[in-house]
C-alpha cells in the first residue's frame, strides 16, 4: 500500500502559536496524534491530489496536476518495463533454447532488484515509518517557528537607532599645549635617528657587510606597522608633526630604493621585498586616495620594469613579493556603512553579485605568508578592495525620474522576502538590492512578485525560488514596460508597454490571459485581440482580478475577461470570456480606474464624471448592493455614506479588497 505524499507549507500566523508547545510531547503517541491534527486542521499539511478548498479559483492549475501526472506515468512506464523484461524472458525459456548461466545471472539480478524496490516500499509504508516521517515533520515545524523568532529579534536589533554618545567635554582651561622647545628636541632626534639608520643600511648594501642587521632593522620596523590598526594617520590633525616629518622622510628613502638608481642593484633581494612592504604599509595608515593609488602604481611599475628582456631572455626576477599580510589586511576591513551579518542575512533578496563582488568572494588567498605573489596580481587585488571600500559612498546607480541625483531610492519590505520560511519578517526591513534597479512600481500575486524599473525593465521573484535576487523577464526587454498589474490572490499578471501593447502570462484557468484559450504560459505573450487598434483606442490602464483581468483604453472603453461568476466581468452574464470583451453598459461613459476583486468579490470602476459603477458579487452590509445578491450589469452607485461624503463629490480612483 502506497504511503500518502504530503508537504508542509508553515503559515506565518501559527508561527507564535508553536513556540509554545511542549515540544516532548511529540514523542508520544497522544501529542504526536494532538500535534499532527493540530497542523492538519490550520491547513499546513497539504496533501497532493487534495480537492481544492476553493475548486472555482484555481489555486494551484498546473504545479500539482503536472507532478502527479508525471509521478503516475514514470511508475507506469516503470512497471511495464519490468514486466516486458520478465515476460520475454520467462518465454524464451519455455519455448525456446535452455539459458546459459551468464542469462540465469541475468536474470537472477533483475529479480533481486525487484524484491529490494519493493522490500523498500513496504518498508516506507509500514506504520513506524509514517509516525517517524510525522515526528519529523513536526520537529521541522518548530524550528521554522524558532529560527524566524530569532531573525525577527535580529531585525528589531538592527533597526533601533542608538542614542548618540555624548560628547566628551574639553576643558580648554586645562588642555596644556606641547612646549616648543620639546617639539624641537624631539624633531632633532627623529632627524638624528633617521639620517643615521638611512645612512648605515646605504653603507651596509653597498659594502655587502652587516647584512643580517638590516634586515633585522626593516623586519622590526614592518611588524610594527603591521601590528598598528590601518589608517592611523589619516586624520593628520590628530598626528605630531614630528611623526608626519618621519612618515615623510622613510616613504622617500624607500621609494629611492626600488627607484632606477644604480644602487639598487646592490640590494638583496630580501632587503627589496621588506622595503616595498613598509612602503605599502605606511600607504594604509595613511589611508589616502593619493597614497594608495600610489601604491598601485609602484606595483605595476615594479612588475614591468621585472619582465623586461634581457639577452633575449625575460626576466621574471622583481615580479613577485611576499605580500600576503598586505592582502589580508585588506580582506579584514569593513566599510563603516557596511553590515557584515551570517550567512543566512544573504538569503533576504539579496542582490546579483557584481564582478568585482564575485572577484573577492571567490578569491582564496595562499596561507604560507612567506609565498612570494605575483606584484601585478597584488595590485589587481588591492584595487578590487578598493572599489569594494568606496561602494557604500559611491552615487546609486538609480535611474529614477522622481529621484535627485545622488539620493538614493529606499525599497521598504516585510513578509516572505527569501526562498526559506524562516526568512519570513515582520520588518519592515530595506531591500537594498532593489534599491539600483530605480522601481516605478511594485505588484504582489500569490506566488511571487514582480517589479517594474524606471527603465522600463521587468523582473520577477518567486517567494520560494531559489535565486538570489529578482530575475529579469527577458521576453519584455524588447519593450519598455509602463504598468504591471496582479492580484495578491492571483497568479496570472498583465503588462502594459509604452505603445498599448498588453502582454499577459501564468495560469490561464477560466480564460483570464485573454488569449482565447485556458492554457498556462511561462513566458509574457501580447494579447492580440489589442494590436493594431485605431487611435484612441490603445490600452492605457490594466488591472487583475483573482481570476479575471480588465483594461480601458485611452478614450475611456473597459475591457474585461477571464472568469465571470456573479457577473462579476460586467457582461450581464456569468459566462467565462477567453479573450477582452467591452463592458457595453458603460459604453459613452469615459472610465478612468478600474479595480478588480477575488473569489467572490465585486468590480467596481470610476467614470469621468465621478461617478462609481460596481457590478458582481455583493455581501451583507456592503454600502454597493444591499444584499448578499450577484449584480450582472453595471450599476451605478447612487451615495456613499459616511462622514465627509456628498453628492458633490468626483472620484478619481478605486479599489477593491481581496474578501
Amino acid at each position: 500500500m502506497p504511503t500518502p505524499y504530503f508537504t508542509l507549507d508553515a503559515q506565518l500566523r501559527f508561527h507564535d502559536k508553536w513556540l509554545k508547545i511542549d515540544l516532548q510531547r511529540v514523542f508520544s503517541p497522544e501529542g504526536l496524534s494532538e500535534m499532527w491534527n493540530e497542523m492538519v486542521k490550520d491547513e499546513e499539511i497539504t496533501f497532493n491530489g487534495e480537492e481544492s478548498a476553493h475548486p472555482e479559483d484555481c489555486t494551484d492549475c498546473f504545479g500539482a496536476q503536472k507532478k502527479d501526472e508525471s509521478n503516475d506515468k514514470e511508475k507506469k512506464e516503470e512497471e511495464d518495463v519490468s514486466t516486458s523484461v520478465h515476460h520475454s524472458i520467462i518465454e524464451t525459456w519455455d519455448w525456446g533454447r535452455q539459458p546459459d548461466e551468464t542469462e540465469l545471472k541475468d536474470c537472477l539480478t533483475v529479480l533481486i532488484e525487484d524484491q529490494q524496490k519493493l522490500s523498500a516500499q513496504m518498508a516506507k509504508s509500514t506504520l513506524s515509518a509514517m509516525r517517524l516521517r510525522q515526528r519529523l515533520v513536526i520537529l521541522e515545524r518548530y524550528l521554522i517557528s524558532l529560527s524566524h523568532s530569532m531573525m525577527e529579534e535580529k531585525y528589531k536589533v538592527r533597526w533601533k537607532i542608538p542614542p548618540s554618545p555624548p560628547l566628551p567635554i574639553v576643558d580648554n582651561k586645562s588642555a596644556r599645549p606641547a612646549s616648543k622647545g620639546v617639539e624641537g628636541l624631539a624633531r632633532v632626534g627623529s632627524r638624528a635617528a633617521l639620517s643615521f639608520a638611512f645612512a648605515f643600511l646605504r653603507r651596509a648594501w653597498r659594502s655587502g657587510d652587516d647584512a643580517d642587521l638590516c634586515s633585522e632593522l626593516l623586519q622590526e620596523s614592518l611588524d610594527a606597522l603591521r601590528a598598528l590598526p590601518e589608517a592611523t594617520l589619516f586624520d593628520e590633525g590628530t598626528v605630531s608633526s614630528v611623526w608626519l616629518e618621519v612618515v615623510e622622510r622613510a616613504t622617500k628613502f624607500l621609494s629611492d630604493v626600488h627607484g632606477s638608481g644604480s644602487t639598487k642593484g646592490s640590494i638583496p633581494l630580501q632587503d627589496q621585498h621588506l622595503a616595498l612592504a613598509i612602503l605599502l604599509e605606511l600607504a594604509v595608515q595613511r589611508g589616502t586616495l593619493s597614497q594608495l593609488l600610489s601604491a598601485v602604481l609602484l606595483l605595476l611599475r615594479l612588475w614591468d620594469s621585472g619582465t623586461r628582456e634581457m639577452d633575449n631572455e625575460r626576466s621574471t626576477q622583481g615580479t613577485s613579493a611576499p605580500l600576503l599580510p598586505l592582502l589580508q589586511r585588506f580582506h579584514n576591513i569593513h566599510s563603516s556603512k557596511e553590515e557584515p551579518g551570517p550567512e543566512e542575512e544573504m538569503e533576504i533578496l539579496g542582490s546579483p553579485l557584481s564582478p568585482n563582488e564575485s572577484f573577492l568572494r571567490y578569491l582564496t588567498l595562499p596561507q604560507d605568508n612567506d609565498l612570494a605573489i605575483d606584484l601585478r596580481q597584488t595590485a589587481v587585488v588591492i584595487m578590487a578592495h578598493l572599489d569594494r571600500l568606496a561602494a557604500p559612498c559611491s552615487p546609486p546607480q538609480c535611474s529614477s525620474p522622481t529621484s535627485h541625483k545622488g539620493s538614493l531610492q529606499e525599497v521598504i519590505g516585510w513578509g516572505l522576502l527569501g526562498w526559506k520560511l524562516y526568512a519570513n519578517v515582520n520588518g519592515p526591513v530595506q531591500c537594498k538590492a532593489l534599491s539600483g534597479l530605480g522601481v516605478s512600481q511594485i505588484v504582489c500575486s500569490e506566488k511571487g512578485f514582480l517589479i517594474l524599473a524606471s527603465s522600463g525593465a521587468v523582473y520577477t521573484q518567486n517567494y520560494k525560488s531559489t535565486t538570489l535576487a529578482p530575475m529579469l523577464v527577458h521576453a519584455l526587454t524588447s519593450r519598455k514596460i509602463v504598468k504591471l498589474a496582479a492580484h495578491p490572490d492571483g497568479q496570472h499578471y498583465l503588462a502594459l508597454s509604452a505603445n498599448g501593447e498588453v502582454f499577459s502570462w501564468g495560469c490561464g484557468d477560466g480564460g483570464r490571459l485573454g488569449h482565447g484559450d485556458t492554457t498556462y504560459l511561462e513566458e509574457p505573450a501580447v494579447i492580440t485581440a489589442f494590436t493594431g487598434k485605431q487611435t484612441g483606442k490603445h490600452v492605457v490602464h490594466v488591472a487583475c482580478g483573482s481570476t479575471y483581468s480588465a483594461a480601458i483604453t485611452a478614450d475611456g472603453e473597459l475591457y474585461t475577461w477571464g472568469r465571470g461568476n456573479y457577473g462579476r466581468l460586467g457582461h450581464g452574464s456569468s459566462e467565462d470570456q477567453t479573450i477582452p470583451m467591452l463592458v457595453t453598459a458603460l459604453k459613452g461613459m469615459k472610465v478612468l480606474d478600474v479595480a478588480c476583486g477575488s473569489g467572490d468579490a465585486q468590480t467596481l470602476a470610476v467614470t469621468e464624471n465621478g461617478q462609481v459603477w460596481s457590478w458582481g458579487m455583493g455581501t451583507m452590509g456592503s454600502w454597493v448592493v444591499e444584499a448578499a445578491t450577484a449584480v450582472r450589469p453595471p450599476k451605478l452607485v447612487e451615495k456613499l455614506p459616511g462622514p465627509g461624503h456628498s453628492e458633490g463629490v468626483l472620484w478619481e480612483s478605486v479599489l477593491c479588497s481581496t474578501d
